[in-house]
């Protein structure tokens, strides 16, 4: 009888998606160390400091975290950047973990979701029998992931961001490093509260349940049903461009309504998006007799009446959808649109 066939170990990916290195870089630029030589030394962007994510090999990302310890003398740098991350830097899934009414959930939608920021991340929450559980994350066919300063950024910012959900110094029962451990471990000590262990071939956070079971400060299930149908595509607002709108036009408009869950859109961003130059791009807009700001308001405009519909959702949540970063913003644009406020508009709109 003939053994069943193996299969081959999975491959890692080519090339990965992170979004450590923009608050990397900008982390070293705050503490006095010019980056520079690091962008050139490794091809990356020159604005890759206010990059939400850069995508580059994974073997480049390992080289480039190792020298960036090395030009920076520092010895827990992925430790530190966390410590000061802005609040943000991940879009669609930090604001769904954010609204999430515990911290249990919160971790339940990180293992949900995180693969949003990366294809490869492989990520799981575990209930355990006592009431406890375990989130754990890594890449297929990489042990180690994106590295060792990756991994203590990744699992240090879980902490500390789950400490600023809850507003309490709560600490986890057990973390676990796929990678070996450092020569001292004194710092990471201090901020998970527990001795790491190492070497265990992945990433894992293990809290207890009266942690897992802490409320999220400011959690809100209205914008959490919002965020998560977006997340999942069930419900994606349909094109707004009219049909005898140019396909370009309709492709600006389709990547503009997809870019406003990270923020305010971009000309660069839209312009990658379609595979163009900014100077093209905008070129072409030209051509058709439009501009880039124009179709920004088209969809915003037209996705804000449809939002502001929903009762469901509060204007303020409304302006989140449409990547406005303060609600004032979002009332004068919509003047502009109508004449009047949203709310003035809502109630209108309500009584009709």
């Amino acid at each position: 009888m003939e053994p069943p066939p193996s299969h081959p170990p999975p491959k890692p990916p080519d090339e990965v998606r992170s979004q450590l290195v923009g608050p990397l870089l900008a982390y070293l630029r705050a503490t006095g160390r010019d980056p520079t030589p690091l962008v050139e030394r490794f091809g990356l962007p020159q604005d890759a400091g206010t990059l939400p994510e850069v995508s580059l090999p994974l073997t480049t990302l390992h080289a480039f975290l190792d020298a960036a310890e090395e030009f920076s003398q520092d010895l827990f740098l992925g430790l530190h950047v966390a410590q000061r991350v802005p609040r943000g830097n991940y879009g669609l899934v930090e604001y769904i973990a954010r609204a999430s009414p515990t911290v249990r959930d919160t971790f339940r939608s990180l293992a949900r979701y995180l693969a949003l920021l990366e294809p490869a991340w492989l990520a799981s929450f575990t209930d355990d029998a006592d009431g406890g559980g375990t989130f754990a994350y890594g890449i297929a066919g990489a042990p180690l992931a994106y590295g060792r300063h990756a991994s203590e950024y990744g699992l240090a910012l879980f902490i500390h961001v789950g400490r600023q959900l809850t507003e309490r110094p709560w600490k986890p029962r057990a973390v676990a490093f796929a990678h070996s451990a450092p020569p001292e471990v004194a710092p990471l000590v201090e901020h998970f509260g527990v001795t790491p262990t190492f070497g265990g071939a992945r990433n894992a956070l293990t809290l207890d349940a009266a942690t897992l079971d802490l409320r999220v400060v400011g959690a809100d299930p209205a914008l959490l049903s919002v965020l998560e149908r977006a997340a999942s595509g069930v419900s994606a607002p349909t094109p707004v461009s009219p049909p005898d709108a140019p396909g370009f036009v309709q492709a600006v408009r389709d990547t503009i309504r997809a870019s406003l869950r990270d923020g305010a859109p971009q000309v660069s961003d839209v312009a990658k998006g379609l595979h163009v130059s900014p100077r093209t791009f905008q070129r072409r807009l030209t051509e058709l007799g439009t501009s880039f700001q124009d179709e920004v308001d088209a969809v915003r405009r037209e996705l804000a009446f449809r939002y502001l519909r929903d009762a469901n959702l509060g204007v303020s949540q409304v302006a989140f959808l449409l990547g406005y970063s303060e609600l004032s913003t979002f009332d004068r644009a919509f003047k502009r649109w109508t004449g009047m406020t949203p709310r003035v508009w809502r109630e209108s709109a309500e009584r009709t």
